[in-house]
């Protein structure tokens, strides 16, 4: 899923039961047409290419490594806004 600052749904795909969904969030990414500045994720995104994806579309990640990766620099001030996308997915389930 992909939302604005403001918790405002972008753009979704559904993925199947049990499969992962980092591999669609590329695809969901290239449907942006604007400059990012960050994108936000949790530690289910944490990949070395997913960030370099990130990066190459000139925007930041801020996205916690997982507690057995290498460590990554997360912006706490960025990622603690992490609630309004959690509120989004509160509603859509609703």
């Amino acid at each position: 899923m992909i939302a604005d600052s403001a918790g405002r749904l972008i753009a979704f795909s559904l993925a199947p039961g049990q499969a992962h969904e980092l591999p669609q969030a590329v695809p969901l990414l290239a449907t942006l047409s604007g400059v990012l500045l960050w994108v936000v994720g949790d530690c289910g995104y944490s990949s070395h290419a997913f960030r370099e994806h990130v990066w190459d579309l000139g925007a930041r990640s801020a996205i916690p490594p997982t507690r057995n990766g290498a460590p990554v620099t997360c912006r706490d001030w960025i990622y603690n806004n992490r609630h309004r996308i959690e509120r989004l997915w509160a509603r859509l389930k609703e």
